[in-house]
């Protein structure tokens, strides 16, 4: 099942899914770079080259009692997406 779907820019996407079974996948551009199985939830750490440079992300997925799922997003360190 789809969770979230990020267009960082018009060239760039990030889909995070997640089965029943508690498996997250994490895609870049329709490329699969992470992979774990979690109950509640887990860091996801990767790397692509963007223009030239290595950018590294963080994706943190977690479970809240409050409010779900939640996505925190991080490029170079940066947030870019906190919920």
């Amino acid at each position: 099942m789809r969770y979230l779907t990020l267009n960082i820019n018009p060239n760039t996407r990030i889909d995070i899914d997640n089965s029943v079974w508690g498996k997250e996948t994490i895609k870049y551009n329709d490329e699969i770079v992470s992979e774990k199985s979690s109950v509640f939830g887990s860091v996801h750490n990767f790397e692509k080259s963007e223009n030239g440079e290595i950018v590294k992300y963080e994706v943190r997925i977690g479970l809240n009692i409050f409010r779900g799922v939640t996505f925190n997003i991080f490029r170079n360190n940066q947030a870019i997406l906190l919920n």
